[in-house]
């Protein structure tokens, strides 16, 4: 009975060596799904481009914003839809350009001019690839845009740029191509390890095509040359000719970044051969920002700044997005425009107060400084002579500055249509020319409020040797500038300080410091 037992057992149950074969065989079935599965999702996450070069390579292509830096010029562009105007917000001059540049680029604005493409390039998991050259294709031609023309004055690059040289070690020129020269091919070495992404940048310019394009790349892989297409998601972009300035020579020669748009006419057309431009400039190595509702700016920026040196600026940016606006003392910078090397030209300028605010206390603070500045002491900044005190209409600095108004019962909103002089009848000459042709000068002040948020306008005569004279009133597009007190009428539970420890290419933004 045990032998029919145990004959039984052997007949219902398989030897061991087919229990291997079966459990090889189920194995190799489950691989060959998982790979089937793993290639579907490569390819869902990473498409390979289409014609010649379905090699794993795929490449992408986003416009990016670089003002009078290593792309050669300005931005500008222009909306599609005539009557168009871009929001008043992203207007005001403490934002700079980036908000403006974004916001034109996803509502289709056309490059005007010259655009600046940062290009991506993956290679597939298992083989490395080279990008060899690099060419510009035009296609279709576009109508010239009829809508609001937008750009940017003074120098302004965004973050991406700065990220693509840290990445590759070193400056990184972008190739210069011509779509009045379409074609050409230019050298751009480009190694793509297998696997990752190399990022490479093209300035695309033109003077007379009003058209469509995109970019092939002449990319090395597996010892075979394959052509990859780099456009906007699959639609190719748009470049049209230059469009008339926007800007004045004044806003060109100013180093800070000014959003412009014809349809909120800011900045002013020149008077006599003479432009004025003038800006709120934050502290270099502390920046304040006020909020009437409470930011979360760690959640707005990120838990890590990628970049050294940006995490401030990041800070700042995202309450003044938000609706806020700068605070403590700031650097009002003035520049003035006009014929190269002229001698005894006049100078009379003034900060006339048009508003105050005193609900400080109940306002938010944010502020971030770099590694080793205290985020509570005054910083003095280092060649700027002439101080403003609009709390009691108080100006320090060359003659003949000094207290306008002194009253120990004076209180800030009795200032509101009076003003500080910030230079009167001072004499001045025009630097040699610029690229543009035009001479420059310039003043800064340090604009020191305490007890309330001011709104300013900035009146500046200028008088040349000619006798021919300029009158300006200066804005933040059509609104006055506002600055918010120091941390005197703060509420303490309403004070957020932050901190960059380190100023390298791995800069950490912390939370709020203990």
């Amino acid at each position: 009975m045990s032998a029919d037992v145990t004959s039984g057992r052997r007949r219902g149950r398989p030897s061991g060596r087919r229990r291997s074969a079966v459990t090889v065989a189920a194995s190799v079935l489950v691989l060959v799904l998982c790979s089937a599965l793993t290639v579907a999702l490569l390819r869902a996450l990473f498409p390979a481009p289409d014609g010649p070069g379905r090699h794993g390579l795929y490449a992408t292509g986003a416009p990016l914003l670089d003002v009078a830096g290593d792309g050669g010029g300005p931005w500008t562009a222009t909306l599609p839809e005539p009557g168009r105007k871009p929001p008043a917000e992203l207007m005001r001059g403490v934002l700079g350009c980036v908000p403006l540049f974004r916001w034109a680029t996803a509502a289709r604005a056309v490059p005007r001019g010259q655009v600046t493409l940062a290009y991506s390039v993956g290679a597939s998991p298992s083989r490395a690839a080279v990008v060899r050259g690099v060419r510009v294709v035009k296609g279709p031609a576009i109508s010239v845009p009829r809508g609001d023309d937008v750009g940017c004055a003074g120098w302004a690059r965004e973050e991406r740029l700065a990220a693509v040289t840290a990445a590759r070690g070193k400056p990184v020129q972008p190739v210069r191509l011509s779509l009045d020269h379409a074609g050409i091919r230019k050298e751009a070495p480009l190694p793509v390890r297998a696997g990752g992404t190399a990022t490479g940048l093209v300035t695309v310019t033109t003077t007379a095509c009003a058209c469509s394009w995109w970019l092939e790349l002449d990319v090395e892989e597996n010892g075979r040359q394959v052509t990859v297409r780099v456009d906007d998601d699959g639609r190719p972009f748009t470049l049209a000719p230059p469009a008339a300035a926007l800007s004045t020579s004044a806003d060109r020669d100013f180093q800070m970044p000014r959003p412009l748009s014809r349809a909120f006419g800011d900045p002013q057309p020149p008077q006599a051969g003479v432009s004025v431009a003038a800006a709120l400039v934050p502290q270099p190595e502390r920046w304040e920002a006020e909020s009437d509702a409470p930011q979360d700016p760690p959640a707005a920026v990120g838990g890590e700044a990628r970049l050294g040196e940006v995490a401030c600026g990041r800070m700042y940016d995202s309450v003044l997005l938000a609706g806020g606006v700068p605070a403590g003392d700031h650097q009002l910078q003035l520049v003035i425009s006009g014929p190269p090397l002229t001698e005894g030209a006049v100078l009379n300028a003034s900060v006339r107060l048009e508003s105050v605010r005193l609900d400080a206390a109940q306002r938010y603070r944010y502020s971030c400084a770099r590694d080793g500045v205290k985020t509570v002491a005054p910083i003095d900044m280092i060649g700027i002579e002439r101080h403003l005190f609009p709390n009691t209409l108080h100006a320090l600095g060359p003659f003949p500055s000094g207290s306008l108004k002194y009253d120990p019962s004076w209180r800030p909103e009795r200032g509101v249509g009076l003003s500080m002089p910030l230079a009167v009848d001072e004499l001045f000459a025009f630097g040699k020319a610029g690229t543009d042709g035009r001479g420059t000068f310039g003043i800064g002040a340090v604009i020191a409020p305490t007890q309330a948020t001011y709104g300013m306008t900035v009146d500046v005569t200028v008088t040349l040797p000619t006798g021919e004279r300029s009158a300006f009133t200066l804005t933040d597009h059509g609104k006055p500038f506002l600055l918010g007190p120091d941390r005197t009428e703060l509420n303490p539970a309403h004070q957020q300080d932050y901190v960059e420890p380190f100023a390298g290419p791995h800069a950490r933004y912390q939370d709020k410091l203990s």
